[in-house]
């Protein structure tokens, strides 16, 4: 065999080396890792080393991860901080407005298909958490939302409670007659579950507050709280009234 074809043989097997180790080393799963988010929350997020975690108006927590497109917005409402609630909401309300309601994992989720993005909002009003996702990757989105954890002390029994259900904001506690707690995971929504919560109304994921969401032939979006104000919102026009009276102005400036 002549130097040549020596050569030729040394630089197959060197490739050949070069890309077996490639191929053993190279993951393309989105592997996770679990974060507290609040006090009495917790969720898997994908491991990045592209990820920051500020705080942004009305003290709403952010974690932004530009290697996976993705973006995690947290509060818990029981601190009183109404300015995030409000604040949180507009973000929801506004990725819902232009975007098509699906279902991932029993949960109601919104896909922007202009941009490729989708959205879950999920919460728990026992420990009063309340967290939005926002990410290209449903697969991503679907495994943080069966990720979710949610914590509370129990003082009946002095320990602490862990809700686990598929559809984390359909998890009701609920006191018996002996006075110990009850778990009722409905899997569907917070109103199917309440004799006191009227049909087409569902939990927000904030406290007790249920809500009831509608298009009306004018192409407005009506939000109708059963403990709270109603608004009406104009996209088109760029308007909004609360209980009737437009305040587009005074809305706006909430969110400057």
């Amino acid at each position: 065999m002549d130097l040549r074809r020596v050569l030729l043989v040394l630089l197959v097997v060197a490739v050949v080396l070069c890309c077996s180790l490639f191929l053993l080393n190279y993951d393309e799963s989105v592997h996770y890792t679990r974060v507290g988010l609040t006090n009495t929350s917790s969720i898997e997020v994908p491991v990045s080393d592209e990820s920051i975690n500020t705080v942004v108006n009305g003290g709403i927590h952010l974690i932004n991860d530009t290697k996976h497109d993705l973006t995690v917005m947290y509060f818990n409402s029981e601190e009183g901080n109404q300015v995030a609630a409000v604040e949180l909401e507009y973000i929801r309300n506004d990725f819902a407005a232009n975007s098509v309601q699906e279902t991932l994992g029993n949960q109601t989720i919104w896909h922007n298909e202009e941009n490729g993005t989708y959205m879950a909002f999920i919460g728990n009003y026992v420990t009063h958490d309340n967290i939005l996702i926002i990410c290209k990757d449903p697969e991503i989105l679907e495994h943080m939302i069966a990720s979710a954890r949610y914590n509370y002390y129990n003082e009946e029994t002095n320990t602490t409670e862990t809700f686990n259900d598929a559809n984390q904001s359909a998890v009701n506690a609920t006191t018996n007659s002996s006075g110990s707690t009850t778990l009722d995971s409905t899997g569907t929504s917070q109103s199917s579950s309440s004799s006191n919560v009227p049909e087409g109304y569902y939990w927000s994921g904030q406290d007790a507050d249920y809500i009831r969401e509608y298009d009306d032939a004018n192409g407005i979006h009506h939000i109708d709280r059963l403990h709270g104000n109603n608004e009406s919102i104009d996209t088109a026009n760029d308007k909004h009234w609360t209980n009737g009276v437009e305040d587009t102005e005074a809305y706006h400036q909430d969110f400057n």
